[in-house]
């Protein structure tokens, strides 16, 4: 597993002290994924998903458990545990087309929400979809999803009515500024550029 030294990985302290760790997500990671979505809260899973799923179709499950910066990326959220690293959190964008935006989402297991989790996360996937040459970052978020709509606000995403539905918020920003406080994870788009048989390992 990857750990707080790891080269491609963003390590913090939460303000009880607790170690967190976000990196990009392996096939090796699927299980955790799907326990991380069973465990959600039916209104936790509904402001991510939209809709009642309770677990991860498998085709999902296996776009979850990659990251791929010029298509489609996940990044996850762990804290340690006795029994190993527990996963808390986890993001995604995909490219739709590349490289003129993305769409992403994130969500946080409900018993880690309002510790700075999902702001670290986001700013994550802004810097790797920078990286990668991707102009714009844009989602939709429930109108009834006030945390959310809080976060995104105070990043700089602007908002704006969605076009087919008064339940959703379309946020977007413009990824053209660079920014100072990208972690290592920004790399991960270098190395999409370097033919697989030569990337160096990073363990998962």
């Amino acid at each position: 597993m990857a750990t707080a030294g790891s080269p491609l990985a963003d390590s913090w302290r939460l303000a009880d002290g607790t170690l967190a760790l976000i990196r990009p997500a392996a096939a090796a990671d699927a299980q955790a994924i799907q326990a991380l979505v069973r465990g959600l809260s039916p209104e936790t899973r509904y402001q991510r998903f939209f809709n009642g799923v309770r677990e991860l179709a498998p085709e999902w499950l296996e776009r979850f458990s990659r990251a791929s910066p010029r298509s489609a990326v996940t990044l996850l959220a762990t804290v340690p545990r006795e029994e190993g690293d527990a996963l808390v959190a986890m993001a995604q964008y995909a490219a739709d087309p590349f490289p003129q935006r993305c769409d992403f989402a994130l969500v946080v297991a409900d018993a880690w929400q309002g510790m700075g989790i999902g702001k670290r996360l986001l700013r994550n996937l802004e810097c790797l979809a920078r990286a990668a040459g991707i102009e714009r970052i844009e989602g939709e978020v429930l109108a009834q999803n006030p945390r959310m709509l809080a976060l995104v606000h105070a990043m700089g995403y602007e908002t704006r009515r969605h076009r087919e539905s008064a339940l959703y918020v379309r946020v977007s920003r413009p990824l053209a500024q660079p920014q100072r406080d990208c972690s290592p994870i920004a790399r991960l788009a270098d190395l999409e550029r370097i033919p697989y048989a030569v990337r160096p390992h990073f363990a998962a």
